[in-house]
């Protein structure tokens, strides 16, 4: 086999391949065998059809079976001759085949930069100390008892105000016709949080338990929900009940009740929990960082093939968080080309980044063990609830070598090297007074 290499850019190879006659006369020989012991002709046994006929009846199947076993096989040898790591599949083009002939190919490859890596040894990075204040821990605490409150129904004759929690069965209609799926029962609002439309808030106040009433909305043109768009809609809302919030007094039995035997030691677990919520967010803050001055301070050739694949990916989560967010509360309408330039600006730095760690990875002979990706599989397997041994077999991949994961945990660890090494400068955290211990 010979290979020839071009560069026709920083990413990208055509690698010209001749395999030898020999090679592709041996490969015509075996398909026609195999051919005439399979294949039915009208007037020769099976397996007695003469190669002539084979030739002339089957040749350009033949031809495309010959093309479909050697090209991927030389193309391999290839591609590992010239010492190359393409990042996508390759563009096969000037193929030139014949029996007893040579087989020749072009394929074209984008392959990772080489990377002219400038000093990160001891890069700049702000740590601030991570402390807890005591307003902190109050306001977690009270979330708590927020959590283990109970509602009670209020007196007879008690008028709706806010912070009361008022339940009520409402539909609505345009021009006195239902409107599907604009009403609800025994519908829970806590007045004052905005849970509902504002029509309805306002005129809830004052009510008394057994009331009914008319709210008429008025929703714009663009609204989220099409069915509302632009409809003015009457609701008729009953006042079913009206309940207040009670909350469970700040002492030991608060503590027990959600399963420590003091609130003392309340306090400190919730302290604790605190504690390493802010330092898990100052980590990952510190990984942003560092890996953006590494990215700033250096000029990386990007092969296309990637950044597209990263911004489709990238598109496709935005997308799903609009969704989502929709649901939730309405949220203003995104441009689809907004939406992709931000994506395409996302994965260029994506992509840097990750070429600049596997470049340090490898300068620095960071390597991934067994036993860390049996960790890690262990750990999506638990975080997904999902079987260990299925997580294993996708994780694996149909080579069985964990390229993916074993690739992102090596640059994991390249950028916790980098942290380890990087110059560091304490900042005091503290806002407020902290929490003793």
């Amino acid at each position: 086999m010979k290979v020839s290499v071009e560069h026709l850019s920083p990413v990208k190879r055509a690698l010209s391949v001749e395999v030898e006659p020999s090679v592709v006369g041996d490969e015509f020989a075996s398909a026609y065998a195999e051919l005439g012991r399979r294949v039915k002709v009208a007037g020769f046994r099976p397996g007695k059809v003469p190669l002539a006929v084979l030739e002339k009846r089957f040749h350009r199947e033949v031809t495309d079976d010959v093309v479909n076993r050697l090209v991927p096989r030389f193309y391999d040898q290839a591609i590992k001759q010239a010492g190359l790591v393409p990042v996508q599949l390759p563009t096969i083009d000037q193929l030139s085949v014949s029996r007893d002939a040579p087989l020749s190919f072009r394929a074209v490859v984008e392959v990772r930069p080489a990377i002219a890596l400038q000093p990160y040894r001891g890069l700049p990075l702000q740590r601030r100390r991570v402390v807890v204040d005591v307003p902190e821990v109050d306001a977690a605490i009270e979330n708590l008892r927020l959590r283990q409150a109970e509602l009670v129904s209020t007196d007879e004759g008690h008028t709706v105000a806010e912070g009361d929690f008022a339940i009520v069965d409402f539909e609505g209609s345009v021009d006195g016709k239902p409107l599907p799926d604009a009403g609800a029962k025994a519908y829970v609002v806590h007045v004052g949080a905005k849970s509902v439309v504002p029509e309805i808030e306002t005129a809830l106040s004052g009510r008394r338990r057994g009331d009914h009433f008319d709210a008429e909305v008025t929703y714009p043109a663009d609204h989220h929900n099409p069915q509302l768009a632009g409809q003015r809609v009457l609701f008729r809302v009953t006042v079913v009940d009206v309940k207040r919030q009670v909350l469970p007094a700040l002492d030991d039995e608060l503590a027990k009740d959600v399963g420590v035997e003091s609130l003392a030691v309340l306090r400190d677990r919730v302290r604790s929990e605190i504690t390493r919520r802010k330092e898990a967010d100052q980590r990952a803050e510190e990984r942003r960082a560092l890996l953006k001055a590494l990215v700033d301070r250096h000029q990386v050739d990007l092969p296309p093939s990637l950044v597209q694949r990263e911004a489709a990916l990238i598109r496709d989560r935005m997308e799903r968080h609009f969704e989502a967010a929709a649901q939730a509360r309405p949220v203003p309408g995104v441009d689809p080309e907004t939406l992709t330039r931000q994506a395409a600006v996302a994965a260029e730095e994506r992509v840097k980044g990750d070429l600049l760690l596997e470049a340090i990875a490898e300068r620095e002979a960071l390597d991934v063990g067994s036993d860390e990706i049996e960790h890690e599989v262990q750990r999506l397997a638990a975080e997904t609830r999902s079987d260990v041994r299925e997580m294993r077999r996708i994780l694996a991949g149909d080579s069985g070598e964990f390229v993916g994961l074993r690739a992102t945990l090596r640059r994991e660890k390249a950028l916790d090297w980098l942290i380890e090494h990087a110059e560091v400068r304490e900042e005091d955290g503290s806002t407020g007074g902290q929490e003793p211990r």
